[in-house]
């Protein structure tokens, strides 16, 4: 019966070399918006936009405004979408 410490022995490890590899390019996600509002009362889920998730932040700024015709809406604010959201910006009225 052959044993690991037989296949694989110090000389072996050695003898293989190192080759250099490249470093990877770096690809930053593309930046996703989510639009959050701040309520009166209630929350905010039956309100149209909140589930949305915008490529860009003219289309995030877009999606907010008709928020404030609710009359609940107390203020408006835009997040990056992530495991840790990062506020980006209010929308005022």
């Amino acid at each position: 019966m052959t044993t690991v410490s037989e296949l694989v022995t110090s000389t072996t490890a050695i003898e293989k070399p190192i080759l250099p590899c490249s470093t990877p390019a770096v690809v930053a996600p593309p930046q996703i918006f989510r639009v959050r509002p701040i309520m009166r009362q209630g929350t905010p889920s039956s309100i149209a936009g909140v589930w949305t998730r915008f490529a860009t932040l003219d289309a995030a700024r877009a999606a907010a405004k008709p928020m404030y015709h609710d009359d609940r809406v107390l203020r408006v604010f835009i997040v990056t979408d992530g495991v840790m959201p990062g506020f980006v910006e209010w929308v005022e009225r």
